[in-house]
């Protein structure tokens, strides 16, 4: 349980009564976070946290690769946007080492909020620091991806359009280049491949591959291609919906479960431009994005 003491120690509520902490105390859960585990997920439902112990990392998907885009230490919170503003985490929030948060619902913050306008207006306060300027969120949301690779490849060819289709299934940003194009060679920083060697990537800082597989593309793009371990107890096939939440049922229950999937995660569901009959999505959402959550 959270103690009045240790609430006092967050700078957000510092400014709050004995009472106004203790109250807060009896409705704030207490929250221990192994290395890794999410205390909240981007695209998570509000909530406001605050860090007793060990340090988070805020992180954000890029590229189908978490990016660590700031922390949160012993006295700090985070959830301030969502809770402010009424949306969904922007970024998710992980443990980078054991750690001990409190997490705070946004009735019993509002609640403590009205008694109290001094904490109101400096979690508003944080909330607006936190969205402005080149390295708030709306830098970050402003800021382009760069391109993880370039292809060269005709429109018409069918390798070519499969590699860029894979690529674009898994959420990776690449430059397209038609060998055609009048600054292709430009962009390729030299002369291009010949049409017969067609479709060609080139990882950026890394390797080139003419007429390369698409288990090839995965293991130079970091992704997933072999199991960790020697045995599990659940083997999914497929990493459609359902089979994404039986990796995360199964997971949950303590099984060692591994999902295999041979081209993206969300499988046919994933194409999908709009889902619109999935639970929990009363307002749609489209195919990658649910699967990039899940």
């Amino acid at each position: 349980m959270v103690t009045p003491e240790e609430i006092l120690g967050i700078t957000a509520f510092a400014a709050l009564g004995q009472k106004d902490r203790e109250r807060l105390s009896r409705a704030a859960a207490d929250i221990s976070l192994v290395p890794g585990e999410y205390a909240a997920h981007e695209g998570g439902e509000r909530a406001l946290f605050a860090v007793l112990d060990g340090r988070i990392e805020a992180v954000k998907l890029v590229d189908g690769i978490d990016r660590v885009v700031g922390e949160r230490r012993p006295g700090d919170i985070f959830g301030e946007v969502p809770i402010t503003l009424g949306t969904v985490f922007p970024v998710g929030f992980r443990a980078a080492e054991k750690s001990r948060v409190m997490r705070v619902e946004p009735g019993d913050y509002h609640a403590v909020a009205a008694g109290a306008p001094d904490v109101g207006r400096e979690i508003g306060r944080l909330a607006s620091n936190r969205i402005g300027g080149s390295a708030g969120l709306q830098g970050l949301a402003a800021e382009p991806p760069p391109p993880r690779a370039i292809v060269v490849g005709p429109r018409w060819d069918a390798s070519c359009a499969e590699l860029r289709r894979f690529l674009d299934r898994n959420q990776i940003s690449f430059m397209w280049l038609q060998p055609d194009s009048p600054d292709a060679s430009e962009q390729w920083n030299g002369p291009l491949p010949p049409e017969a060697d067609c479709p060609v990537i080139r990882i950026v800082d890394g390797k080139t591959v003419v007429r390369p597989q698409l288990r090839r593309v995965a293991e130079l793009l970091g992704l997933g291609t072999e199991a960790i371990a020697a045995e599990y107890d659940t083997v999914i096939v497929g990493a459609g919906p359902a089979g994404l939440a039986a990796a995360v049922y199964g997971a949950s229950e303590g099984l060692r479960t591994i999902v295999i999937e041979r081209e993206a995660p969300g499988g046919q569901a994933g194409t999908s431009s709009r889902i619109e009959n999935y639970l929990g999505f009363p307002a749609g959402v489209s195919g990658d994005e649910l699967a990039s959550r899940a």
